[in-house]
């Protein structure tokens, strides 16, 4: 089943990239990919000892039977070869007081060294599992299902192994600004 849908998803997205590669330009696709509010989240993986993070807006739920996730990171990522070589990895939302952790590992911190794990606190789960995030909206564990090549990025599935929640609103990114939903 994991090899048949992994072959369709594949064959949705080659025929989608075909369509689309003809008629937006990238800066006008771009322009309109600032009106889309994404969540912010962290995406972490652990490979030969060395743990590595990327902040990310592109986080979806894919499926609650089974349970997966996916994020798309692009391939010319240091973090794109680890995941894949890594197998596992964790997504972290943030929640809306966390801004500071998202710039943090972009690269681009507000103090200290970027990518500096110390900046917030794990819950560590044991050897060869992915550390749960302090204070994140969620934070999960995923294996690799599948990873799907899709233009300049590579969207990795995941099936959810461990999850935590909290009660805490999401951090939103917008227009190149941080925020967080409300109620009116």
């Amino acid at each position: 089943m994991r090899n048949t849908m992994s072959r369709q998803i594949q064959t949705a997205v080659s025929k989608s990239l075909a369509t689309v590669a003809d008629g937006v330009s990238r800066e006008e696709f771009l322009q309109a990919m600032k009106q889309a509010a994404s969540l912010v989240s962290v995406i972490t993986t652990t490979v030969g000892g060395q743990r590595k993070a990327l902040t990310v807006g592109s986080f979806l739920s894919v499926s609650a039977d089974p349970p997966l996730m996916s994020v798309c990171v692009n391939r010319n990522s240091r973090m794109c070869q680890a995941m894949k070589d890594s197998k596992t990895f964790g997504i972290h939302v943030l929640s809306d007081a966390q801004s500071y952790v998202a710039d943090n590992f972009a690269g681009r911190p507000q103090s200290g060294d970027s990518y500096d794990f110390s900046c917030v606190e794990w819950l560590e789960q044991g050897e060869g599992r992915e550390a749960l995030m302090e204070g994140a909206s969620i934070s999960a564990e995923c294996e690799v299902e599948t990873v799907v090549d899709a233009g300049s990025h590579c969207i990795f599935i995941g099936a959810v192994t461990n999850i935590k929640t909290d009660e805490k609103r999401p951090l939103l990114y917008w227009n190149r600004l941080y925020g967080f939903p409300s109620h009116a």
